[in-house]
């Protein structure tokens, strides 16, 4: 999976650099993507947001479990990792962990953050922890939808790399339908892509667990 690892280092950095630049003008690209809410409409915005709903990754999850059910140890559909192999089915619940993980690092770190959402475009408003400790509600950073669409994207390339482009033009546009819709500001967005870049490292992590303990049962 090194061509894999090297490409979720690219997207890692490149996240980290947006962030950067982003930061400099969140506000006037909250603005500019409002304004021009009209490139981002109807179906093409539907299409794309759903990038961040959990019920999109469990969807293509079982599709990939579903559409190769034999994937034994002499199967050609097996996958090779590092140290190892995993079948499909395997993979295809990696995508669920990694979407999954970083809907849930986020909502968390709301409630340690708590910066609610774009009000006023030119102030950021933090809830006191005194009020609604508990609930996420209202509050923008990181975004979730960012992080579940930039785990489970991240994923899928890790499984498939030739899909490397669509997936990665689903995350970023379900980040850019977060912006025009004025429910996140682009800071938001671009720490809910660390976070996804995080849970799909972790996700990672479990999938070449998985490959070494088959390794070892398989000798």
């Amino acid at each position: 999976m090194g061509d894999q690892d090297a490409t979720i280092r690219k997207i890692l950095f490149s996240c980290l650099l947006a962030g950067i630049i982003i930061a400099v003008g969140d506000f006037k690209i909250l603005s500019f993507f409002k304004s021009n809410a009209w490139v981002l409409k109807g179906d093409v915005y539907y299409l794309l947001r759903i990038g961040g709903s959990m019920w999109t990754w469990l969807l293509i999850s079982a599709s990939i479990a579903l559409a190769f059910p034999r994937s034994d140890s002499a199967s050609p559909l097996r996958l090779r990792v590092e140290r190892g192999s995993v079948s499909l089915k395997m993979a295809a619940i990696s995508i669920c962990l990694s979407a999954g993980l970083g809907g849930l690092i986020a909502e968390f770190l709301k409630l340690i953050i708590r910066r609610e959402r774009p009000i006023d475009q030119e102030v950021y408003v933090f809830r006191a922890f005194s009020e609604r400790a508990w609930s996420t509600s209202g509050l923008g950073l990181p975004s979730s939808h960012a992080a579940v669409a930039f785990g489970g994207s991240l994923a899928l390339i890790t499984i498939f790399p030739t899909l490397r482009w669509p997936a990665l033009g689903m995350a970023i546009g379900c980040g850019f339908t977060r912006i025009s819709s004025g429910a996140h500001y682009p800071t938001d967005v671009a720490a809910g892509a660390l976070v996804g870049c995080f849970a799909n490292y972790l996700a990672g992590l479990w999938l070449r667990r998985e490959s070494w303990k088959h390794n070892r049962t398989s000798k």
